[in-house]
């Protein structure tokens, strides 16, 4: 997944009211609601933005974890936020598939959020024990087909991108494995070093226990191969063509929000995104952190849109 990058654009508010209301805001500390667990690779990448966009906020920017459902209750609770103040750092599934997958979601994402701009993609690994036998997805499928409903994955949590993408392994291989959901990907990585689970699907979180050779990564979901494991092939070299998917973070803010603070949030967060060391650190955790305008965000969900949600569609009757 790749962004065309475009200079930084800003264009002013026109109308008077606006103009007033942007010269004051922020007013008070801001608060990114992030609905991902303590001490993730999506939480450091939560807390490194906030701690940059503060000084060229003039205001302390603080994160606030609310997890729960998939990602649906820290989401809804900022689509209902009225205090100007309060953005979510939003990811793929509440945002752009949520509304397929769950029949009663209590918030429209895009009639209620609207975007500020693109932070961070990463590829999906599938991970296994190092004491498995299996160093190839291929054998992970195999072993599948031989024990059809015995072999177990876990995600983070159900309707999160890594659910999705071990439905897809299923779809694309012919094979049948039991779902293990949890609230967040620590519980997933700690179950599958104990021996409770066949296969882990993980972010950039299990990045690091791959290179300490407590799990072997048996095949990365990203268009390229990602330079943190360099010698793991992706799911295409691997004989699974268009099998490409990435778990994306961005900010978005309630629909509410004047246009003028939206615009000062979007300038933020790009001047932030240009740390070097920030950058760096992320790339470590798999993160390729990218800046976008409004707009070119805005596209880049709508097409996700096309992508996911007749994916999620077919997948639905088996979830």
């Amino acid at each position: 997944m790749h962004i065309r990058r475009r200079a930084m654009l800003a264009a002013p508010a026109v109308l008077l009211p606006g103009r007033a209301w942007g010269q004051e805001w922020p007013s008070r500390p801001i608060r990114i609601v992030s609905t991902f667990e303590p001490g993730g690779a999506a939480d450091q990448l939560a807390r490194g933005i906030a701690a940059l966009m503060g000084p060229h906020l003039g205001q302390t920017v603080l994160v606030e974890n609310r997890t729960g459902a998939s990602g649906n209750i820290g989401t809804d609770s900022v689509a209902r936020s009225t205090d100007g103040h309060t953005v979510l750092l939003a990811s793929t599934g509440p945002m752009i598939y949520h509304q397929v997958l769950f029949r009663s979601l209590s918030y429209d994402a895009q009639r209620q959020l609207r975007p500020i701009g693109f932070v961070a993609h990463s590829p999906n690994i599938f991970a296994t024990r190092s004491d498995s036998g299996w160093t190839t997805i291929g054998d992970v499928v195999a072993a599948a087909r031989a024990r059809p409903d015995e072999l177990t994955y876990g995600s983070a949590g159900i309707g999160t991108t890594q659910h999705l993408v071990g439905e897809m392994l299923q779809a694309m291989a012919g094979i049948r494995m039991t779902h293990i959901p949890y609230r967040g990907g620590a519980p997933a990585l700690q179950d599958m070093l104990g021996g409770r689970l066949s296969l882990l699907v993980t972010t950039g979180s299990g990045a690091s226990t791959v290179r300490e050779g407590r799990l072997n990564a048996v095949g990365v979901t990203g268009a390229t191969r990602i330079p943190v494991l360099p010698n793991v092939p992706t799911m295409v070299e691997q004989g699974f063509p268009g099998f490409v998917a990435t778990a994306w973070y961005g900010l978005v803010a309630p629909a509410s929000m004047p246009d003028a603070a939206v615009q000062r949030l979007n300038e933020a967060l790009r001047l932030a995104l240009t740390n070097e060391d920030f950058v760096a650190r992320m790339r470590d955790q798999t993160l390729q952190v990218q800046a976008t305008t409004i707009d070119e965000f805005a596209r880049f969900m709508d097409a996700e849109r096309e992508k996911w949600v007749p994916v999620t569609r077919n997948f639905t009757g088996s979830m």
